[in-house]
């Protein structure tokens, strides 16, 4: 196993451990809120997540095939070109500095960060730390995080990946602005035009 496969290791871990794992036992502990309980059920987020769920299942198969199982690699069509091991790096420091952004922008959350829409829940609106920068900290990151991941293991697997997470977070964005307008109004309207939906 070679360096490159251990970025691969270290990201898919830091992924699903920290920004997943680790976050959702956090929100648990203080709430005894389950975070995905709304994932996947709201009809109007139902299809965007679905679509997120494939990308993320394609990328756990690319990450072990190009860790644990080198000869099916071959079958993702690796792009020779970027198969460089510098760039690789380059890959692995986006990927986990957009990890841990996206970590921080969870935090800063507090008890609203969920991984679905939960109508059910009190939430809060925020709109201070990098949520007074973006609207979206948590999927801008997660977008910067993901290019990371192409760099590391750059194949046209990895381009359908990009593509299916891209097009569902989106959506998920459109979702989730459409429903934060409906709970709290006004006070969202004007965050909305005081606040960038990316940059």
């Amino acid at each position: 196993m070679d360096i490159h496969q251990y970025y691969m290791i270290i990201y898919l871990m830091s992924y699903f451990g920290l920004i997943i794992g680790v976050r959702s036992i956090i929100l648990f502990k203080q709430t005894r809120i389950n975070a995905s309980k709304g994932f996947g059920k709201q009809s109007k987020t139902k299809r965007a997540e679905r679509i997120i769920q494939a990308a993320l299942f394609l990328m756990i198969i690319i990450g072990l095939n190009y860790t644990f199982f080198e000869p099916n690699y071959k079958y993702f069509f690796p792009i020779k070109f970027l198969e460089l091991g510098w760039l690789k790096t380059i890959g692995f420091t986006i990927g986990i500095c957009g990890i841990l952004i996206t970590f921080i922008a969870q935090l800063q959350m507090k008890n609203s960060w969920r991984l679905g829409i939960d109508e059910q829940e009190k939430l809060e609106l925020i709109t201070s730390g990098l949520f007074s920068i973006t609207r979206n900290p948590i999927y801008l990151s997660l977008g910067i995080s993901f290019i990371g991941f192409f760099l590391i293991a750059p194949n046209i697997g990895s381009i359908i990946f990009l593509i299916l997470m891209f097009y569902g977070i989106a959506q998920k964005v459109n979702d989730e602005q459409e429903f934060l307008a409906g709970k709290f109004g006004e006070e969202y309207e004007k965050y909305r035009s005081n606040v960038n939906k990316w940059i």
